[in-house]
């Protein structure tokens, strides 16, 4: 299906340059329709989790999905910490798929750190971007002074010890964790076997950097209208986090949706499927 991006003539030296790039994150493009979607998983999935979402959109969308450099199973062997240590370099490679795929507008939704990264983009090329969706977002996990991201130190320092220890059991404990259902849930069991896949030692790096990043300082820079979906109980983001979102970042709007788990969009897909056809009509 990438290929088919390339039909129009753009130069051998940008169709070589666009491929390797749209090679190394593994871009597919569904679909049909005058407005583009543009997916981007979360930590520890990878494009796959968008499928009930494609399946459900593809008629009325150009659907474009992809996997960022070692946030999931699917591409690590592209990562390493130094270029990859903060989520501005993510953004990087947002911005690039888009110019690569000649997009010149479209709605980017993401989930969970995903969603920054998308902000992030947004910030350095706002032109590229109609909307933003933000599925679980958050623009800092910890608890900052007043500020209830969720984690403390402390609580971070007890994550990252029981991975280190038993990364294999710690997989099914934070996939329960994560998606708020018992270890033989189907979606628990999709979570835990994709963080699985990953390296730990890499893994655990990501998971650092996610749980680290904060990019509260730069939501007055976003420009581009924000949809944010939060669900109703979520471990890994604080309802506060996403009403901090919806209180800085300009023309924002917030939903709480009735579902549970930080991936709704595998638990609840229906909920998120109805909010997404809510807020992009």
């Amino acid at each position: 299906m990438v290929a088919s991006i390339f039909a129009i003539d753009r130069g051998f030296d940008m169709i070589e340059n666009g491929s390797s790039i749209l090679e190394r994150h593994k871009v597919s493009v569904v679909g049909s329709g005058a407005e583009t979607l543009v997916l981007i998983p979360g930590f520890g999935t990878e494009q796959s989790a968008w499928r009930h979402v494609v399946e459900a959109m593809q008629d009325r969308y150009r659907i474009v999905v992809f996997d960022l450099v070692g946030i999931g199973p699917g591409n690590q062997m592209h990562y390493d910490h130094a270029s990859y240590g903060t989520l501005d370099a993510y953004a990087r490679d947002v911005v690039a798929i888009l110019e690569t795929l000649w997009i010149e507008k479209c709605i980017c939704i993401g989930h969970s750190v995903a969603g920054m990264v998308a902000a992030l983009a947004s910030i350095r090329m706002p032109h590229l971007f109609a909307k933003l969706v933000l599925l679980g977002g958050s623009a800092c996990y910890r608890n900052v002074g007043d500020y209830r991201g969720g984690f403390d130190t402390a609580g971070i320092d007890a994550l990252i010890d029981n991975a280190t220890q038993d990364y294999m059991r710690w997989t099914v404990q934070f996939g329960q964790m994560v998606v708020s259902r018992p270890a033989e849930d189907p979606v628990v069991r999709e979570f835990a076997a994709s963080l699985r896949a990953m390296r730990p030692d890499m893994a655990l790096s990501l998971l650092l950097t996610v749980l680290r990043s904060d990019v509260r300082s730069r939501l007055a820079e976003v420009t581009v209208p924000a949809v944010i979906l939060q669900a109703r109980e979520d471990a890994a983001v604080t309802r506060e986090a996403a009403e901090y979102l919806r209180d800085h970042l300009s023309g924002s709007v917030l939903e709480i949706l009735d579902a549970s788990g930080h991936l709704p969009h595998l638990s609840a897909p229906g909920t998120v499927i109805a909010a997404l056809g809510r807020h992009l009509s």
